[in-house]
């Protein structure tokens, strides 16, 4: 609207002085569409190469960092993992609850068995009032830090590869896990692994044990509980049904129960053993990509360099080349005579025609440009 009006302007004044017979002429205006048409030229071809040059680079390092990412949840993921309805280890939001519940059941696991440790590496004794954990204690724990480990290894900062399926936390997990990676999620997953593994140096004999007797206590849980339902089977069989056949049924049937028990000691040593290749490989491998992506992408800033070049070269489009044409097109060639008029109009329509797709081409690249993500 300003425009307009300064053009309305222009317009008046230009037709007073032409009556009064004054000559109007602006060198400034007539180089001005010349000298930035040559400047965009210029621009234009250094930018389109360095562009193409910072591009490249960025990529490269983008792609890079996708394959460590994939190489790194390909090591990483477990091969044994345990989900509970109700994950205690996940807060309302998806994120890991693991400085009070995580570190608290980490606790409680090393602390059963860690007069073991003790003796071994301090040649401190066993406490006489030592009490021994009972059977339903020691089978808890493990179980609670088989679904610890698996949650670790499941959520952020990790990555959860669709393995989470628990209602009401399942969008929260998944939303965090897709995350980008960057510094401050690698450091959070080195805070969390470089706990777990000083916890397995100081503490794998007590761990080792506690997942042996979790093994035997279970055994020992379901041995119980299939003898208990055999016998009642057995009280409804008919007298005469052969010892052989009572045999055959409980093999069949019940001793399949009794030796289906949960290999904690294999599980919890392969969790561990994870973690050490995410400490030794993953982590340098992920930091190194993340490092050579930030160093490149904060260097070349190619997505807003490109964006400010763009807007450059339309604003000069429409301010140095267009309107300084419009402006002289007023100054020397107005009348009112209609012949007259209507070759201007033809101008100003073959200006504006051919022009238009100059801005079009603009705008489409910025629109573009903008939706690049190299994150």
């Amino acid at each position: 609207m300003k425009v307009l009006m300064l053009l309305n302007k222009l317009l008046a004044v230009t037709i007073r002085l032409k009556t009064r017979g004054i000559k109007l002429s602006s060198p400034i205006l007539e180089a001005l569409p010349a000298l930035h048409v040559t400047v965009i030229g210029v621009v234009a071809a250094f930018f389109s190469a360095f562009a193409i040059y910072a591009y490249q680079k960025v990529n490269d390092a983008k792609e890079k960092l996708d394959e460590a990412l994939k190489h790194s949840m390909s090591v990483s993921t477990p091969n044994s993992m345990m989900f509970n309805g109700n994950n205690v280890y996940l807060n309302q939001d998806g994120t890991l609850n693991w400085d009070n519940r995580g570190k608290e059941t980490l606790r409680r696991a090393t602390m059963l068995y860690s007069y073991l440790d003790y003796e071994e590496k301090y040649g401190v004794p066993r406490n006489s009032f030592q009490r021994e954990p009972s059977p339903e204690e020691v089978i808890s724990v493990c179980n609670e830090l088989f679904s610890l480990f698996t949650t670790i290894f499941t959520t952020y900062p990790f990555w959860n590869n669709n393995l989470v399926h628990i209602q009401g936390q399942t969008d929260s997990v998944n939303q965090l896990c897709s995350k980008e990676f960057d510094t401050k999620r690698i450091q959070e997953m080195q805070r969390i692994v470089g706990y777990l593994n000083w916890t397995w140096s100081t503490s794998n004999r007590s761990l080792i044990t506690l997942a042996s007797r979790g093994m035997e206590f279970t055994r020992q849980q379901q041995l119980k509980e299939q003898k208990e339902m055999f016998e009642k089977q057995v009280v409804n069989m008919p007298e005469q049904m052969p010892k052989s056949e009572q045999e055959r049924i409980w093999k069949q049937f019940h001793q399949p129960h009794v030796d289906r028990v949960t290999d904690f000691q294999g599980i919890f040593v392969s969790y561990f053993e994870k973690l050490h290749v995410v400490e030794r490989d993953v982590i340098p491998l992920l930091s190194s990509s993340i490092s050579s992506f930030n160093t490149y992408n904060e260097t070349f800033r190619v997505k807003e360099t490109t964006l400010k070049v763009i807007t450059l070269i339309m604003f000069n489009m429409v301010f140095g080349v267009l309107l300084p044409l419009v402006t002289l097109n007023l100054l020397v060639g107005v009348n009112l005579k209609w012949s007259n008029f209507w070759f201007s109009s033809f101008e100003y329509f073959v200006l504006f025609s051919t022009m238009f797709p100059y801005l079009w081409a603009c705008k489409f690249l910025f629109n573009k440009v903008k939706k690049l993500n190299f994150a």
